[in-house]
Order: C-alpha cells, then sequence, then structure tokens
C-alpha cells in the first residue's frame, strides 16, 4: 500500500498547487508561472540530490529527462494554459483523463496486465471527465482541447518515468533531472519568444509555494512509480479534481462550479476509490 499512499501524497500536492497558481495567475501569464514553479522545484531537487550522487545510466536518464519535458514542461505549460481561461475545476478534471490514457500506454508500451478493477475505475474517471467537459455533440471549446493535450503529454511522461525507473530504480535522480529538463524546456522557450519575466511580489510567493509543493509530489510520485504499477499509481495521483474542487470553492470565490463539474469530480474519485480499495 506504500505506492498508493505516495500517489495520494501526489494528489494532494497537485490540488493544492493547481489553487495556489491559479491565485497567481491574477497578475502573471501562465508560461511565467510555469518558469518559477519549475525553477523553484528544480533548485530544490538538485540540492537533495547532491547530498547522495548516485551511478548514471545513460538510458535512464534520457528517459527521465523526457518524462521531465513532458509534464513539468509541455504538460504543466498547456495545463496553466487552460487553467487561467477555462478555471480550475474544468482543467484539473480533465486532466483527470490522465489515468484511462495512461493504462492503455502501460499495456501496449510497458506490457502491463491492470486488473479488472483498475480498467473500471479508469473509465468512471473517464465518465467524469466527459460529464465535467460540457461539449456538446463534436463540438469542443479550443481550451478544452488545450486541457486534453496536458493530459496526454502527462500520461506519455509517466510511461517514459516508468521506463526509466525500470532501468535504474532511483526516484531521487528521476525527480531531479525531469525538474532540470522542465526547467531548460522554459528557459529555451523564454530565449526563443523574449518574453518578460517580470511578476509581482505575491504571485511570485504563490509560484514558489508551488514549485515546493510540486518538489514534494513529484518526489512522491517517482518512488510510487517505482513500488507500483503505472497504471494504478496515475488513477490514483489523478483524482486531485475533487479536492481541488473544495479549495477552489473555499479560496477562489469566483470560480463557477456547476453540478456538471461537481459531480464529474465525484465520479472521478470514486473511480480511483475502487483501484484502491476493490
Amino acid at each position: 500500500m506504500l505506492s498508493e499512499a505516495l500517489a495520494l501524497v501526489t494528489a494532494l500536492t497537485n490540488a493544492l498547487g493547481v489553487v495556489l497558481i491559479a491565485k497567481g495567475m491574477r497578475g502573471a501569464a501562465p508560461t511565467v508561472a510555469a518558469f518559477y514553479s519549475v525553477a523553484v522545484q528544480a533548485a530544490i531537487l538538485t540540492a537533495l540530490l547532491l547530498t547522495r550522487l548516485p551511478p548514471l545510466d545513460p538510458y535512464a536518464v534520457g528517459l527521465f529527462a523526457l518524462s521531465g519535458l513532458l509534464a513539468l514542461g509541455l504538460g504543466r505549460l498547456l495545463n496553466f494554459q487552460a487553467m487561467k481561461g477555462i478555471g480550475v475545476a474544468r482543467t484539473s478534471a480533465l486532466v483527470g483523463s490522465n489515468p484511462v490514457i495512461t493504462t492503455a500506454l502501460s499495456m501496449i508500451i510497458l506490457a502491463e496486465r491492470p486488473t479488472a478493477t483498475t480498467i473500471l475505475g479508469a473509465l468512471t474517471v473517464a465518465s467524469g471527465v466527459a460529464l465535467i467537459s460540457g461539449a456538446q455533440g463534436f463540438t469542443v471549446d479550443r481550451l478544452f482541447l488545450v486541457g486534453l493535450a496536458s493530459a496526454l503529454s502527462y500520461s506519455l511522461s509517466n510511461i517514459a518515468g516508468k521506463a526509466g525507473l525500470n532501468a535504474q530504480p532511483d526516484p531521487f535522480l528521476s525527480a531531479q533531472v525531469g525538474a532540470a529538463a522542465g526547467l531548460l524546456f522554459y528557459t529555451l522557450y523564454f530565449a526563443a519568444t523574449r518574453q518578460s519575466l517580470k511578476v509581482g511580489r505575491e504571485s511570485l510567493g504563490l509560484f514558489a509555494a508551488t514549485g515546493l509543493l510540486s518538489s514534494v509530489g513529484w518526489l512522491a510520485m517517482m518512488k510510487a512509480l517505482e513500488l507500483g504499477a503505472v497504471s494504478t499509481v496515475t488513477t490514483i495521483v489523478f483524482s486531485y479534481p475533487l479536492i481541488s474542487l473544495i479549495l477552489t470553492r473555499v479560496l477562489i470565490r469566483d470560480e463557477v462550479l456547476t453540478a456538471r463539474t461537481v459531480v464529474g469530480s465525484v465520479l472521478v474519485v470514486l473511480g480511483v476509490v475502487a483501484v484502491i480499495l476493490l
């Protein structure tokens, strides 16, 4: 049950992080929010890794870097853009489609064989996401697609991270290399676009706090992936929409929570409960 407990820790830190980011982005662009949160995360994880320098497996390090680029780079950028446009609740729940995508990819790429309960839980999560999306027929909002693209990027990251941990089971190394790769992504992005990194003190503090939370969550998830099946871990990790809903209602009072959003988020969590307890 240790992997499941660690995955729940990541779910909690994710939920807290997205609410802090949403508040901080009232005075800053999503790209700026992503840069500062990843920079703090990379600094913390690098400091931790320096206390115990491990041997390096080039193949594993490459997979860890790819995982970081997909999750902390592209995935987080798309996630923050969707969040600024359609709100915390809908974006968090859309990223909750990650378990369905990851379960399918883990069967194809990693040859995992998820249990029937895991598949049922993943499908329940997908049902919740479909309800929350609010799509009518084949017409969907552009930012809805951005949110789903973020989920796909996170899913591919989970697969790469698990493959790397299979080659070298070192969650500290995985977490640090991934964070460093994410920071490199944003450094190159800002160098190419020449966007300003100016941000207010309050927003900067919120982004730094998010980076701290992400450090804990990312490290916990890497350890969970080392110990457990990627399909199970990601189904638990991406259950955080319900926590985000509660925190959003308390801390960001201008967020509109519809019945569809609430019911859909509950379905997401029920799917996770099925994976853990059944």
